[in-house]
């Protein structure tokens, strides 16, 4: 669904491009005429990255829609994206929350027991994702944890890659206890950061409607949207 304002649409065609035909690091990806498939070699998921279908040829390409296969929908998300070249005023601002790369597996234990307890959903996939890029010492999928006081009490993910122009933030959340306190803007911002140093341009989120409004404070604007679909065995 291409919803990008005309001065983002040049912003929505080069993301566009890079789904089609640009797989991160520990993917493997299948480019077909209208459809791209991505599969995590480590974590052992599926997912569809790119799609040009329309209500025309959805089901000639796909058979017939995923609902009628045993997918269920999850709510809308926002992609939202924020070029990097602004510098703005949040990024520097310090704060009272320290954020941190996973550098070891006891970080990677941390960051899946928060994870776990932050989207009440086993967390094996993309902890399998993690591990393996930080054995081989990647830059390009790393995960974060975020402290108040000196509890774990957030977490996030960042992908990059040398030939991207977006920085992605996923996997953002906060434990119940400490919402409210500014951990997801010091999350994000430590993210955007390092992504900015990788080299991205633009940074992007795919936004759920409770960390939408947050990252339109902070200067992020709509770009598209989607809908996850899951497959229930």
């Amino acid at each position: 669904m291409h919803v990008a304002p005309p001065h983002l649409s040049a912003v929505l065609e080069q993301l566009d491009r890079e789904r089609r035909s640009l797989f991160p690091v520990g993917v493997s990806g299948q480019a077909l005429a209208q459809v791209t498939r991505l599969y995590g070699i480590a974590g052992g998921w599926h997912q569809i990255a790119f799609s040009a279908l329309s209500h025309g040829d959805a089901d000639r390409v796909i058979v017939a829609r995923l609902g009628r296969h045993g997918f269920e929908t999850g709510p809308r998300e926002a992609v939202v994206v924020l070029d990097g070249r602004v510098r703005r005023p949040w990024l520097d601002a310090p704060g009272p929350h320290r954020v941190e790369p996973v550098r070891s597996r006891g970080d990677l234990r941390a960051f899946a027991a928060a994870a776990e307890t932050i989207f009440a959903a086993d967390q094996t996939p993309v902890v399998r994702e993690l591990e393996a890029r930080l054995l081989e010492g990647s830059s390009q999928h790393v995960a974060y944890i975020g402290f108040s006081g000196g509890a774990v009490a957030a977490v996030g993910r960042l992908y990059t890659h040398p030939e991207s122009q977006f920085g992605g933030l996923y996997g953002g959340g906060t434990l119940e206890a400490h919402r409210g306190r500014g951990l997801y803007r010091a999350m994000v911002a430590r993210r955007a950061l390092d992504a900015v140093g990788a080299g991205a341009r633009y940074l992007r989120v795919d936004a759920l409607p409770t960390s939408q409004p947050i990252l339109e404070r902070l200067g992020f604007e709509v770009l598209t949207y989607l809908w996850p679909c899951v497959l229930v065995e």
